[in-house]
């Protein structure tokens, strides 16, 4: 069997592509740290994780990425509520003060109250769930370049209800990059 008879259940054969890694590698580009104008474009229940995810399209800014040519609008970041999952009120937060039960329910209190919606109980987020009534809310982002296990990423740390829509302020300086 030759190389190409082998890879055929790819749709292309191996031998046809031409590409080297160590030549054409471009890290992806980094919103700078700041606080950013967005639309809520997708609300999903991540089930494996017991997590709200919320994608956030990021619009209304000026600016760009860490490459210095990327705009930061029209990319998408990512912000996750953490559910209380069963055994979470046998366990201690972090902190100490606590269960992580008692803590995350603390925290969803604190987001609802800044997104001004109402994701008190399974059935109200099944509910906008299914009917995406959270998609289309303008909100601010607090964006950080952060580091875990040696991979810099960007990592939404707040979400907020936008006050004023669509304003373009941002508080961010694209030259001042932590990493």
């Amino acid at each position: 069997m030759t190389e190409e008879q082998e890879h055929e259940g790819y749709g292309i054969g191996i031998g046809s592509l031409n590409f080297d890694v160590e030549s054409e590698f471009k890290p992806e580009p980094l919103i700078p740290n700041g606080i950013y104008n967005g639309t809520v474009s997708q609300f999903t229940f991540d089930s494996e994780r017991s997590a709200l995810v919320w994608q956030i399209t990021l619009s209304g800014n000026d600016g760009v990425m860490s490459d210095g040519e990327t705009p930061v609008d029209g990319s998408t970041v990512f912000f996750r509520n953490w559910l209380p999952r069963p055994g979470d009120e046998n366990e201690y937060a972090k902190n100490g003060k606590g269960t992580k039960r008692q803590s995350k329910i603390n925290m969803l209190k604190q987001f609802m109250s800044k997104m001004k919606i109402d994701i008190s109980t399974p059935q109200k987020i099944a509910q906008a769930i299914e009917e995406q009534s959270f998609v289309g809310l303008e909100v601010k982002a607090t964006i950080e370049i952060t580091e875990y296990q040696g991979i810099v990423r960007n990592e939404v740390r707040k979400l907020e209800r936008a006050a004023i829509a669509g304003n373009g302020s941002n508080n961010y300086n694209s030259n001042e990059l932590p990493f």
